[in-house]
């Protein structure tokens, strides 16, 4: 049986576990939702696609474009397969090919329709230009520090372990460049969330 909390080795992970336990709580709280009506739209979405019969999916269109307006671009392209195979005529907005620059007019700072905001399409928050930027900002300081901190020590010249202050042993100074194991993982978990703020594909895809 494992001591816990009342093993003297290992009191100083406790308020660390606490943290962890409560922001994943918090983060499986409003993503699991997303994730299961993620999979309830994709279900929808491949039961009508393989449908054989055009009445029955004609039937069910509305259900299917629903489902594709909300998981992205490359199942509004599979949806207009399915009605060119079914000779089914397209819905107009979606038939329609936008100028080839309009998703590049917009940079990246002010487009909000970020890869993670396709990903999690019911997450309405990240599609909001304040959400986007405060992400940009937030996680690029984030980033930034860890770097700076990495590579050059710091403003006294000398990189200290996360891992050190995370397991409670006496904190040691490094010469720079060095970066230890927590740091890295961290490093490697914003520069993903950072790329993905970067703006998704372009907002239609027509099928030739």
């Amino acid at each position: 049986m494992l001591g816990g909390a009342t093993d003297p080795a290992t009191s100083s992970l406790v308020p660390f576990s606490w943290a962890c336990l409560i922001v994943g709580g918090v983060g499986c709280f409003f993503l699991l939702p997303e994730f299961f009506a993620y999979l309830s739209l994709r279900d929808t979405f491949e039961e009508i696609c393989a449908l054989d019969s055009r009445t029955e999916v004609i039937r069910r269109r509305k259900e299917a474009e629903d489902a594709a307006e909300a998981l992205g671009p490359g199942y509004r392209s599979r949806l207009l397969g399915v009605y060119l195979n079914l000779e089914i005529k397209p819905n107009r907005r979606w038939s329609e090919r936008p100028p080839k620059n309009s998703a590049q007019s917009i940079s990246w700072w002010s487009n909000p329709r970020s890869k993670i905001s396709v990903i999690l399409p019911r997450l309405n928050a990240l599609r909001k230009v304040e959400i986007h930027r405060a992400l940009i900002s937030l996680t690029s300081l984030f980033l930034a520090i860890i770097v700076f901190e990495s590579i050059f020590g710091g403003f006294d010249g000398a990189s200290r372990s996360l891992n050190d202050i995370i397991i409670g042993n006496p904190v040691q100074s490094h010469a720079p460049p060095y970066i230890d194991s927590v740091s890295a993982v961290i490093a490697l978990a914003l520069s993903m969330l950072l790329w993905m703020t970067t703006p998704a594909n372009s907002i239609e895809e027509d099928v030739d």
